[in-house]
């Protein structure tokens, strides 16, 4: 998408001006699967005969056809000569004479029952029958081939593909987009080689998970579930020992009254600018924090997808971190509302290159920002937290994932 302008996004987020999502993916597999057909179809023999009619068409070869047949003739012709022949031979007297009683064959009797059984026969017949008609064309394979072209030419495919051809921006998001990643979590298990289930840092540091100081959840590798190509992300309460990162004293060791995950593409995957996209749905519960964001080596600057850590069951926040030259964090927060966070999911994405990002729901965008952090390449991360009180009989919270999908620009 171009970039909107901020007022546009502004109604967009005051309005909650955004399609259902079932009728977003329904919209997008339809046109999904009209690009596929329209490639299959671009490199059909169907499109090539076609196209090789059409061409004939435009040489006018039917038209050089159609002047060559009319100018023959049955008078003039050898069919005719023929025929001219054996009517004089007819009226013979020798010829007669033989008719009537027999007898030897003379040389012009035999003349005459060789163009006898020359002009009584089919192919003769079928000859002169051509040459005295007025539809001559009408009989050829040119008009059989010129038929054939007029046919295709108003046949609904042919319309269907030409139009797709002049409308050149209909298939532009698959035109402009490379998928790069992709996981709809079909198989049983986290795919190790898209995920890791910890921390980059943690991961490559020290091989183990680690939490914050104001975490009061643990970050383990059982706080996962798969269910209908379904990724949860469970908290739950649960005494756990692990790891907090204290800016001071580094990894410290650490009680924890709950337990939940994170993902990440740390070790696989990062962009400097591109598209990213995914089903969400989630657990509304106050004091459990769920985000889906992009950050790279350093902590700053983060792009957040999204971040649900208020306490109003209908919205989404849009968030941006960074950091000013004296050391300020500066951070832009937007929220939608008009969402139904806990009943049903949502396709939430963010669109970013070296001027813009764009963040939108269900396709609509809702925020946009200028990028003051151009050029770092960002991985994505999907966690879940308690920073807060919680209803402890709210629990377990879920942060669902029904697919993940990231684009880079062809």
């Amino acid at each position: 998408m171009g970039t909107p302008s901020k007022f546009k996004v502004f109604t967009n987020r005051l309005f909650g001006n955004f399609s259902p999502t079932e009728k977003v993916e329904a919209s997008r597999k339809k046109l999904q699967d009209e690009f596929l057909q329209y490639n299959d179809f671009k490199e059909s023999a169907e499109l090539k005969h076609y196209l090789d009619l059409a061409e004939w068409y435009k040489n006018g070869e039917h038209l050089r056809t159609k002047s060559e047949l009319n100018k023959f003739t049955f008078k003039g012709s050898p069919e005719y000569i023929t025929e001219k022949e054996f009517k004089k031979l007819s009226a013979n007297n020798e010829v007669k004479k033989f008719l009537k009683k027999g007898g030897d064959e003379t040389p012009m009797v035999k003349r005459y029952l060789e163009l006898k059984k020359q002009v009584e026969s089919s192919d003769f017949q079928s000859r002169k029958k051509y040459l005295l008609s007025k539809n001559k064309f009408e009989q050829s394979e040119a008009y059989s081939k010129l038929v054939e072209y007029q046919k295709l030419e108003v046949s609904e495919k042919i319309k269907w593909f030409k139009a797709l051809e002049k409308d050149s921006s209909k298939f532009k998001e698959f035109t402009r987009w490379k998928l790069e990643f992709y996981d709809d979590f079909n198989s049983k298990e986290i795919d190790s080689q898209k995920w890791l289930t910890k921390f980059f840092w943690g991961d490559a540091l020290i091989n183990r998970n680690y939490s914050f100081t104001n975490d009061k959840q643990n970050y383990t590798d059982k706080n996962f579930e798969i269910k209908n190509s379904i990724l949860r992300i469970v908290t739950q309460k649960g005494t756990t020992e692990g790891l907090s990162w204290d800016q001071k004293f580094g990894f410290i060791p650490r009680t924890f009254s709950y337990t939940s995950g994170v993902i990440n593409t740390g070790h696989i995957l990062r962009m400097k600018e591109g598209r990213v996209e995914a089903k969400i749905r989630l657990s509304y519960c106050p004091g459990v924090s769920h985000a889906f964001y992009l950050v790279g080596n350093n902590i700053l600057p983060e792009i957040d997808v999204f971040i649900k850590t208020d306490s109003k069951l209908n919205s989404y926040t849009a968030a941006y971190f960074t950091q000013n030259s004296n050391g300020k964090i500066v951070k832009s927060m937007s929220s939608i509302g008009g969402v139904k966070c806990d009943q049903q999911f949502y396709l939430l994405g963010v669109e970013w290159n070296a001027n813009n990002i764009v963040w939108t729901i269900n396709g609509t965008p809702y925020k946009v920002e200028k990028n003051v952090t151009p050029g770092i390449p960002m991985y994505l991360v999907f966690a879940s937290s308690v920073n807060s009180k919680v209803d402890d009989s709210k629990l377990p919270a879920y942060l669902e994932i029904d697919w993940v999908k990231c684009w880079s620009r062809q």
